[in-house]
């Protein structure tokens, strides 16, 4: 086998493992992730149904390492760009998963922030793809995954930096969190259509997923906030009203056509 070969059997196996690494440290640490996210509970935190989320990510993961897996994928020129960071992410992301429970704050706000990067390279790859159309296995299951991922990192990573500093003692409530709060929520939504815009070129499954995640999480600080803080209340709404409108431009503006055949079925693997 090549030098080349080599590291893409490597790549390979890294995605593979870290999917399943991801989905397996929450099993180990007996759910003490929500555990000691409510003992340190924020002014953003999302209502609890949002975490189902994850259940979604874990699953469509694991199908992007399988898909990146195959014999005929080894030397996909689109995975090799994208799948050291995919594989980067998801072991950081099982990491997280137990330096969260351990208490472990500072630590796993780094971590999340760097999983935030992994995923932003490899979707800023996907969207930044220079070959052309996406063929349909890579659209549902490259740009679908990683984009659903990369959206509720998005939100994720804003709103841990809020648990991360009550869990340090810097907030305790108040209109110090609340300001606080409203900041890092109307920052993920500029953040978020930044990305939209950005990544024109992006197929729909990719960015679709992204917004789909991101809104998911905003509606879901609505959810769990309007009684506890108006403040973060209307800055979740706020926050969502860009990404929205962004996604409505792309979808029924100027390129709706081009989303309309992306989203079609294709044969093509």
């Amino acid at each position: 086998m090549s030098g080349d070969g080599r590291w893409d059997s490597v790549r390979q196996a890294a995605n593979v493992l870290g999917a399943l690494f991801q989905i397996g440290a929450p099993v180990l640490t007996s759910e003490a992730v929500g555990r000691v996210s409510a003992e340190n509970g924020t002014l953003v935190v999302p209502a609890g149904y949002a975490f189902s989320i994850w259940g979604l990510i874990f699953f469509l993961c694991l199908a992007y390492a399988a898909y990146g897996a195959l014999p005929a994928n080894r030397k996909s020129p689109l995975l090799r760009r994208v799948g050291w960071f995919s594989g980067g992410a998801f072991f950081l992301n099982g990491l997280w998963e137990i330096l969260f429970p351990a208490r472990q704050f500072l630590l796993a706000q780094g971590v999340i922030v760097a999983i935030f990067v992994c995923a932003a390279v490899a979707y800023w790859r996907i969207a930044r793809w220079e070959r052309g159309v996406l063929r349909a296995g890579e659209r549902w299951l490259v740009a679908l995954p990683l984009g659903l991922l990369f959206g509720w990192i998005t939100a994720a990573t804003l709103v841990s930096f809020a648990t991360t500093f009550v869990a340090l003692g810097l907030l305790d409530g108040g209109i110090g969190e609340a300001i606080l709060g409203a900041a890092l929520l109307l920052t993920g939504g500029l953040i978020a259509s930044a990305v939209l815009l950005a990544g024109e070129a992006a197929p729909p499954q990719g960015y679709l997923a992204y917004a789909a995640a991101v809104l998911w999480a905003l509606v879901a600080v609505v959810a769990n906030q309007y009684d506890a803080s108006v403040l973060t209340t209307v800055a979740a709404l706020v926050a969502a009203v860009p990404v929205a409108l962004v996604v409505a431009s792309k979808l029924f503006g100027s390129s709706g056509r081009r989303t309309k055949r992306a989203l079609s079925p294709d044969t093509s693997a």
